[in-house]
């Protein structure tokens, strides 16, 4: 009797100290959660133009504009589907339009910026689709509210050059915390 008496105190200490473990633990993290700083919500105006010029006759100029958190990354995703295939063959689609993705970082007094860029249009329709396809892939940095080329490149079929221009301008610095919103009465 007394053994199972030392037992059943032993096992009341072991889970007690597992207990205290437990919530000694809980508090921790809940004391590191509040000791840490939230960052601040730095929001940028981003604004890529893409200028086209064919034998040196420039068309109208692509603007491509949107509102990204620093530090975030944004995907854009706009066109449509196209037949591409004959009549007599099995349907076959393509996308055209317009594919972004763009990541913006602000470091050292530049705008990082590291982003996908494809533009891909309908030259000519059927039977012969003709689709002009333009990509960058982007990794550079940027000064804020200074419009910057950061790309010129000649397209090796025809006398076409593309020029792809952008500026960041910062929109509004949200506050570390935020206040509730009104309820409803």
């Amino acid at each position: 009797m007394r053994r199972e008496s030392f037992r059943g105190s032993m096992t009341l200490i072991v889970c007690l100290l597992v207990l205290t473990g437990v919530a000694k633990a809980s508090d921790d993290r809940q004391k590191k959660s509040e000791d840490k700083p939230r960052r601040q919500i730095v929001l940028f105006h981003l604004e890529f133009t893409l200028n086209e010029t064919l034998d040196g006759k420039p068309s109208e100029p692509r603007n491509f504009k949107m509102l990204i958190q620093g530090g975030e990354t944004n995907r854009v995703r706009i066109g449509s589907k196209v037949l591409i295939s004959s009549a007599e063959s099995e349907p076959k689609f393509t996308d055209v339009g317009l594919k972004f993705d763009c990541k913006l970082d602000e470091r050292d007094g530049y705008i990082s910026l590291d982003g996908k860029f494809e533009l891909n249009d309908l030259v000519s329709p059927m039977p012969r689709p003709l689709i002009r396809s333009f990509q960058a892939e982007i990794e550079t940095a940027v000064l804020l509210d200074k419009a910057t080329t950061i790309g010129v490149y000649d397209d090796a079929v025809s006398k076409r050059r593309y020029e792809l221009r952008v500026m960041v301008t910062k929109a509004k610095e949200l506050p570390k915390t935020r206040t509730p919103l009104p309820q409803p009465e």
